[in-house]
C-alpha cells in the first residue's frame, strides 16, 4: 500500500461521500460542544495513549475537530495523515511500530520530530457507507493492539456516527 490517495480521490465515489460529509455540516463550535470531545478524552484514557483524535477528511484535508494530544494541528495535508490509511480500509487500521511499515517511509508524523510510533484508527462510517473520517489513537512508542482493542474503537467510532445522525436529525426538525 501506498500514502497516495489517487484511486479514492478520482472516483465519483469520493465526490459521493465528500457530499455525505458536508450534509452532516459539521461545525467547529459544534464538535467543541460535546460528545465529539468526550469520545476522544475516553478513547485516550481506555487506551492509555498520548494521542486521540477525530477528523474528518475532505479532498485534500484531514480537519481535526477533537484532540489530545495535538495542539497546533487543526488541518493537515490529506495525504500526509496516518488516517488517510484508515480512510481507505473498512476495518480498523493498526501500525503497532509505524517507523517499520514501508508505506510510511516518508511520514514526516512518523520519521520527523512528532516521532509517532503506534497508531490505530476506526474509520467513522456513515450509515450509507461512507467513511467520512477516523477516530485514531496515537503514541511515540510501539504498542500492541489486540481485536478486542479493535472492537472498542470501533464502538467508540459508531458513538460519533450516531451523534452525527441524532444531530443532522435535530437540524432538519428545528
Amino acid at each position: 500500500m501506498d500514502n497516495t490517495l489517487t484511486s479514492l480521490q478520482d472516483s465519483a465515489k469520493e465526490e459521493e461521500r465528500i457530499a455525505k460529509l458536508y450534509g452532516y455540516n459539521i461545525t467547529k463550535e459544534y464538535v467543541k460542544s460535546g460528545t465529539f470531545q468526550h469520545v476522544v478524552g475516553m478513547a485516550a484514557h481506555i487506551f492509555n495513549v498520548p494521542i486521540a483524535l477525530i477528523n474528518f477528511q475532505d479532498k485534500e484535508h484531514a480537519l481535526i475537530d477533537s484532540s489530545i494530544g495535538l495542539d497546533g494541528y487543526d488541518i493537515v495535508d490529506r495525504d500526509v495523515t496516518l488516517c488517510s490509511q484508515a480512510i481507505l480500509r473498512e476495518e480498523v487500521t493498526v501500525f503497532r511500530n509505524a517507523k517499520e511499515e514501508p508505506c510510511l517511509s516518508n511520514n514526516p508524523f512518523v520519521h520527523g520530530d512528532f516521532g509517532l510510533r503506534f497508531y490505530a484508527g476506526a474509520p467513522i462510517r456513515t450509515l450509507e457507507g461512507y467513511c467520512i473520517g477516523v477516530l485514531g489513537i496515537g503514541d511515540t512508542k510501539p504498542r500492541d493492539f489486540t481485536t478486542e482493542d479493535e472492537d472498542v474503537l470501533e464502538g467508540l467510532a459508531a458513538i460519533i456516527v450516531n451523534e452525527l445522525e441524532e444531530n443532522k436529525r435535530r437540524t432538519e426538525v428545528g
